[in-house]
């Protein structure tokens, strides 16, 4: 267990749901570090996790968010940049990452894919779970890109860029927070690493993020629907933290009981109850 690499995720302000409990305490029993970084006060973290200052990280009380939704993801996508560029041993997880599996230690490139790849080598690589060493020119691009807030991602198809291009040269280039979801997460993670060739790392589908986001009210259905899509290699599986809304409407904020997740809960003697989710939950860094 000594060899195991350490694990460390984000959360800015507010108390942790079952959701990122559970999340969490899967990688402390696993044996993992588990470091959560965080800015404010963070209650409802679990025995086992380290808490660190994330200004240790990245300096700042100014979160970037999505202008339409609020969500405070593009920050972390910011951040996880700083994170694995400070310590080149350390893996960064979502909050919503479950761990299946223990990572391995002797590996300098850690992500993979979210959906499927075709002869072109098309797919998106999720990051959710992401290492790579400090002198990767993936991550040397993707640092100097987010260092600018008006940017233009020349990866984008091309009637995207049309208009984020004429309003630059207009005078008045549109800010991160306007672009598509995902210009500095998994678009930018994987363009720079198709760029660099880094992306030949990736590794399959079935070893993250065997669960698409389009599927994930499987985790509140019967256990064995999410185990068939198991494989002998998954090490995690990205719950996907929308799901707590869906308990939060339709299930007074937990899974049902005997579902996936309510059998994972109780593995790891987490009870939800006493972390609920609720309609109106704070945005936290992944929704």
């Amino acid at each position: 267990m000594a060899d195991l690499p350490p694990v460390g995720a984000l959360w800015i302000g507010g108390s942790l749901t079952w959701l990122e409990q559970l999340c969490l305490k899967s990688f402390v029993d696993q044996g993992h570090q588990t470091i959560l970084y965080t800015y404010g006060k963070v209650t409802g973290v679990p025995e086992g996790v380290e808490i660190r200052d994330g200004n240790t990280v990245l300096p700042t009380d100014r979160f970037i968010t999505h202008d339409r939704s609020g969500s405070v993801a593009l920050f972390s996508d910011l951040f996880r940049f700083h994170m694995i560029a400070n310590d080149p041993d350390i893996i960064y997880v979502d909050t919503d990452v479950y761990s299946v599996k223990p990572f391995p230690g002797n590996e300098s490139h850690v992500f993979g894919y979210e959906t499927r790849t075709n002869e072109k080598n098309e797919g998106q690589i999720n990051g959710a779970i992401l290492r790579m060493p400090q002198d990767s020119p993936a991550l040397q691009g993707l640092l100097e890109f987010t260092k600018d807030e008006y940017p233009i991602p020349e990866w984008l198809p091309r009637k995207r860029l049309v208009g984020i291009k004429k309003r630059a040269e207009e005078g008045n280039p549109m800010h991160v927070s306007e672009l598509p979801w995902g210009v500095w997460g998994p678009l930018g993670v994987t363009a720079f690493l198709r760029k660099t060739g880094e992306a030949k790392h990736a590794r399959s589908t079935d070893v993250y993020y065997p669960v698409h986001f389009a599927d994930r009210r499987i985790f509140i259905k019967r256990p064995m629907l999410t185990r068939k899509l198991l494989t002998e290699d998954t090490r995690c599986i990205h719950i996907w933290a929308p799901i707590k809304r869906f308990c939060a409407f339709m299930y007074d904020g937990i899974p049902p009981e005997n579902s996936y997740l309510d059998v994972l809960l109780k593995k790891h003697d987490i009870d939800p109850r006493e972390s609920p989710t609720i309609a109106q939950h704070d945005r936290g860094v992944l929704e």
